[in-house]
């Protein structure tokens, strides 16, 4: 095959892979650039006849199998049959596939960025298309045996591409599995040979027996997932095989995970590693899933668990079977949406499950519960720059791929020293009391190295979240101001008509008492007149409400206008000058070449891993000074000011004109009230004087200044009153009374009159140059 390079206008580009029993290379066409994957069988007389079985069987299966999320085989060009006659001594079937330009899986793992797992978006779709793939081979009736990362492919939708823009996400990728098996399981001394290099993946039964079901595609299954997200397989990923399978065989149904604790003990856990990048919803479904993939018994791996049903007669016994549970309790677990919410308050990352009747304030309510803001200080901005209320179904604001929800505190922008994660490797080494040999462990140095770049990376990604969120709420408070604008000129209106009304009561009130102070001048029925002097008051009142009001409001419009002003000018070009002074693009350099050092030497495993200590240490150090560098000078720059001010100004704002609107209809609805109240009395007055209401009980109360009773005018009120004795001076006693009774009545109007005037002027004195807007949020 090395001296095989040209066939017709086909050039040999490189090898592939090699495997136990085939080879793959790819092949460019010269003209059309059409590549070919073909692999043949580099063995020849040395293969039996039931060698030779296997594989033509095998070559046919996956010529059969047509799943997207399954390497796809193609006609081999006629060129082909003749020219790799040479390099196929075996004369078996030739199979053409193929080509995916991404690489495959393992290249990804292999990268650095990816040293603590994959982000949550690759990993959904890599599981989603392994899942696709296995199922559909499983009901089939083809078990894959070897379901790895090395045999995981990435095939780019759009174009050529490479490994580096697909991880970036910057082009649409399927995940294809290959290598169905060719001639592994053979004979049983052939099984061991056939998967060298991949015993990390076999299921415990290949080692334990010698028969196996599909179940032991569970198992590989689980233990990808396990490393797609957390970047290490599960169960003592230092130790071979044949050391952690005991380890394993001794684990609950609960434990997917087993590791060596700092100090060297072996520790079984019921959750995924925390150094990852999946959101928590998702962690803990997968932590659910994983329990039902990594079951040692074979028997129950994949499976609801089996029940027993017994009868009351002894020999009718029965087992009922059970179900295969697995590929469907992942996809119920890949279609759920979770909205991802950063709290710029906080500088933190959250995520909740959400489904179509999720509202805001539900979300809120669990994000009081996470970051202790008080749900009426929270503010919730979309992507799109909306402020979204407690009502809104938070479904119409999810991204799949990033941040949906974008959290704020009404009365600060972030907190003056937020509260960071910290692995607790790098919390250990950091501690001078400390033996250096623990830091020294080679198991140790690995995880300190790993979960070290781990730190550098998510600080780098919690601060462009941060400068993300901060621009977010820049463009929301230019649309908040807008909106702010239009509720103000809505009100306004209402204020106006407010006005209008309260001059038509004055107008009718100040009619009235004119009315009514001339006929008490006049003593003409005086004793019908009492409740208008309280219908007045109220009036008053009224007028004095609304005058407040229209002050307090003028003072507003002011204060509005100022604020729609302050635009926050040149935000792109401040933001962009503190990104270029202050990142973690230098850091992560530096963090990224202490790793790729240290993993040179970690393969061979002869304690030169511990002379990269102190880097790693050292650029952990230079992680924490440059949070706390970029955080304080963050709170100092204008754009930051100018950001946190009109934010805080605007909800000021906000919350008096809500109070402002709901004060304006209170007095509406007043003044409403009072002017059926006029109406009401100057209607029975005159319905009263022109003699309409054949009894003072028909009439409001207001109209006259006696105790309704049940009598006519004219009339005794009760019929055993005592009838009084003609007097011959009874028209001068008569006289007399009246006067003194008016005379009374005068001089309580006068104190009365006299204690508003007292009352009004010690107001004005306690109250001279202050505008008070308290009177808004009364009831």
């Amino acid at each position: 095959m090395d001296n095989l390079v040209f066939i017709g206008d086909w050039i040999k580009d490189r090898v592939l892979g090699s495997g136990s029993f085939g080879v793959v290379v790819l092949w460019k066409h010269q003209k059309t650039q059409e590549r070919l994957a073909i692999k043949t069988c580099k063995w020849g007389d040395e293969l039996t006849e039931k060698h030779k079985e296997r594989w033509t069987k095998e070559v046919e299966m996956l010529q059969n199998c047509r799943n997207p999320n399954i390497v796809g085989t193609k006609p081999l060009p006629p060129e082909f049959k003749d020219g790799l006659q040479p390099v196929n001594p075996s004369k078996l079937p030739i199979l053409c596939m193929e080509y995916c330009a991404g690489g495959n899986l393992r290249q990804y793992l292999n990268l650095p960025e990816s040293c603590n797992g994959l982000r949550e978006l690759q990993v959904r779709q890599i599981l989603s298309d392994m899942r696709n793939a296995l199922q559909f081979l499983h009901q089939n009736k083809i078990t894959h045996r070897d379901v790895k990362p090395e045999n995981i492919v990435i095939h780019v939708l759009d174009g050529a591409g490479n490994i580096d823009s697909a991880l970036q996400g910057k082009k649409k990728v399927v995940y294809k599995l290959i290598d169905l098996g060719y001639a592994k399981e053979i004979d049983s001394n052939s099984v061991c040979a056939s998967f060298v290099g991949t015993l990390q993946y076999l299921a415990p039964e290949i080692f334990y027996s010698k028969t196996y079901s599909n179940s032991v595609d569970f198992w590989s299954f689980g233990l990808l997932a396990f490393e797609l997200i957390c970047g290490i397989r599960p169960f003592l990923p230092f130790m071979a095989p044949v050391q952690w399978m005991p380890l394993v065989k001794a684990k609950t149904h609960d434990n997917i995970c087993i590791y060596e604790t700092f100090h060297g003990d072996i520790k079984y856990s019921n959750e995924i590693f925390p150094e990852n990048y999946i959101s928590k919803p998702l962690k803990t479904s997968i932590e659910h899933w994983l329990k039902v993939a990594l079951e040692w018994d074979p028997k129950i791996r994949g499976r609801d668990a089996p029940t027993k049903v017994t009868f009351n007669i002894p020999t009718e016994e029965k087992e009922t079977s059970s179900k295969v549970v697995i590929f469907k309790l992942l996809e119920n677990i890949l279609l759920q949406k979770i909205l991802k919410v950063f709290s710029v308050a906080t500088v933190t990352h959250h995520a909740y499950e959400i489904n179509e009747t999720t509202t805001a304030i539900m979300i809120k309510n669990l994000i009081q519960n996470d970051t202790h803001i008080p749900i009426e200080e929270q503010i919730l901005i979309s992507q799109s720059y909306i402020i979204i209320d407690d009502e809104d179904f938070v479904v119409k604001h999810w991204d799949e791929n990033s941040i949906s929800v974008y959290l704020y505190n009404k009365t600060y922008l972030t907190e003056e020293k937020p509260d960071i994660v910290v692995p607790e490797i790098i919390q250990r080494s950091l501690k001078s009391s400390l033996p250096v040999e623990l830091i020294q462990n080679f198991k140790n140095c690995q995880t300190l190295h790993r979960n070290g770049f781990y730190f550098v990376m998510s600080q780098m990604e919690l601060y462009d979240s941060l400068i993300k969120g901060l621009f977010v709420r820049a463009e929301s408070l230019k649309n908040e101001s807008k909106e702010l604008v239009l509720r103000h000129n809505f009100v306004d209106k209402n204020i106006g008509k407010l006005l209008v009304k309260e001059e038509t009561i004055k107008k009718f009130s100040g009619m009235g008492k004119e009315h009514v102070q001339h006929l008490k001048e006049n003593r003409v029925g005086t004793n019908l007149l009492g409740g208008f002097d309280k219908l007045f008051k109220e009036v008053d009142e009224l007028s004095d409400d609304i005058n407040k009001l229209q002050n307090a409001w003028s003072q507003l419009t002011v204060r509005l206008e100022s604020a729609a002003r302050r635009r926050i000018e040149g935000l792109s070009t401040d933001l962009n000058s503190f990104i270029s002074k202050f990142n973690y693009q230098a850091l992560f350099t530096k963090a990224q070449t202490v790793y790729v050092a240290y993993k040179k030497i970690e393969n061979y495993n002869d304690g030169k891993g511990k002379d990269k200590i102190s880097d790693v240490i050292q650029v952990i150090k230079d992680c924490f000074k440059l949070r706390n560098k970029i955080l304080t000078e963050m709170r100092n720059q204008r754009f930051y000011c100018n950001i946190k001010d009109l934010s805080i100004e605007l909800s000021k704002i906000s919350e008096i004109i809500t109070n402002a609107s709901n004060f304006a209809e209170k007095i509406s609805s007043n003044s409403n009230s009072v002017i059926d109240k006029l109406s009401n009395c100057m209607w029975s007055t005159i319905s009263l004087l022109s003699s309409e209401a054949p009894n003072l009980v028909d009439l409001p109360y207001s109209v006259v200044s006696i105790q309704k009773s049940n009598f006519k005018i004219g009339e005794p009120v009760s019929t055993h009153c005592m009838k009084m004795v003609q007097s011959p001076n009874r028209v001068e006693e008569d006289e007399n009374l009246k006067s003194l009774i008016e005379e009374s009545l005068k001089l309580r109007q006068n104190h009365i009159q006299l204690t508003e005037k007292i009352k009004t002027s010690k107001n004005i004195f306690h109250n001279k140059n202050k505008l008070d807007f308290s009177f808004l949020c009364e009831e």
